[in-house]
């Protein structure tokens, strides 16, 4: 029997409510949704009743959310992480690496202690029968990861924040900044300050890049070295090169190259490493981070609108009156640090090609 044809104490009720929307990316919502109810002055929950109300169910009373429970919120946090790292995909190549390796998330915590490992093949043999067992002591020193954020501010008109189109419009202002920035602090080799964490080649010397002649030789030449020089901690797992965006797409070219196939060697774009070209094993990384932004938003008063700012903003630079011109100044800071958890991960060289 079909079910138009289903007498009526057995017809199926069509849902009073769509069920939420879990396509779109959650970090996005939640940013723009945090901006949004800064602007109006009121809460979050509203916004997000008024821009996606298919996000919303309401429900009987049930026990709190927690994100240590399974089951209830502790796949939610994980699902903003990797909505968080996805939605800066786009603009950063470092946020595809940080979400290949190991991602923790920071919960008001000074400094998290992350395992370290050393792979040796020292570390295990063959053993005669009867014959004793060696007793190995692996030496693995700590990760310190050490708190940092990742700090920008955006000045949008009030006409872009209540139009429809605020999500794009915030989402774009905001996380193409924080993309750029991850990727020139990752990539660098600039040692940790008490502003950033270290860039994953500091500490690291540059392979010799291939002598040979013949420039197509001569990618498979320094491919070959970079990988090799990361496999002691990769071994068969995923290796990631890191080079220019043009001299990407060069590379894929001539290694004929599917990225979605796990058969091969990914290559990403990325103005941050220049000339250089970067191989990664995402195994070595470690990253911790906040599932959420910290945003404020402020109407009124006067903005010094400069990249170096600069400690007396008011001695030079330009300022904009925000009540004048009716903008809106949006401050974000999002908690994000990571560490390198095998040197041997990460290697690096000048190819002499282009």
């Amino acid at each position: 029997m079909s079910l138009a044809n289903e007498p009526l104490p057995f017809k199926r009720k069509a849902e009073s409510k769509p069920l939420p929307d879990i396509s779109g990316n959650l970090f996005t919502r939640m940013l723009t949704a945090k901006v949004i109810a800064g602007h109006r002055h009121c809460s979050i929950m509203s916004v997000i009743e008024e821009h996606w109300p298919s996000d919303m169910i309401l429900k009987a009373a049930s026990a709190p959310a927690m994100t240590t429970v399974t089951g209830w919120a502790a796949e939610l946090v994980q699902r903003i992480i990797e909505d968080t790292l996805t939605a800066l995909g786009p603009a950063s190549t470092g946020a595809r690496m940080l979400k290949n390796g190991l991602v923790l998330t920071f919960d008001g915590i000074g400094q998290i202690s992350a395992p370290g490992f050393v792979a040796s093949a020292a570390n295990a043999s063959f053993v005669a029968e009867n014959a004793p067992i060696p007793v190995r002591q692996l030496n693995s020193a700590p990760c310190l990861l050490q708190p940092y954020k990742l700090a920008t501010i955006a000045v949008l008109t009030r006409e872009m924040i209540e139009s429809s189109n605020a999500e794009k419009l915030v989402g774009d202002t905001l996380i193409n900044s924080c993309g750029a920035a991850l990727d020139a602090a990752l990539f660098d080799s600039n040692a940790a300050t008490t502003a950033r964490p270290p860039g994953l080649r500091n500490g690291i010397s540059a392979s010799t890049p291939s002598s040979s002649t013949d420039p197509f030789g001569a990618v498979f030449e320094d491919v070959t070295t970079l990988v090799n020089a990361v496999s002691p901690v990769a071994g068969s797992g995923p290796v990631a090169l890191i080079c220019s965006p043009g001299r990407a797409l060069m590379v894929r070219a001539r290694f004929n190259e599917n990225i979605d196939s796990p058969d091969q060697v990914p290559v990403y774009g990325s103005s941050a490493v220049g000339n250089d070209i970067v191989a990664v094993a995402p195994a070595a990384l470690v990253a911790a981070l906040s599932p959420g932004p910290i945003v404020e938003t402020i109407n009124a008063g006067t903005l010094h609108m400069d990249t170096a700012p600069v400690a007396d903003p008011g001695s030079t630079g330009t300022h904009k009156s925000l009540f004048q011109t009716e903008s809106v100044a949006i401050k974000m800071r999002w908690p994000v640090t990571w560490a390198l958890r095998d040197v041997r991960g990460v290697a690096w060289l000048t190819p002499a090609w282009k």
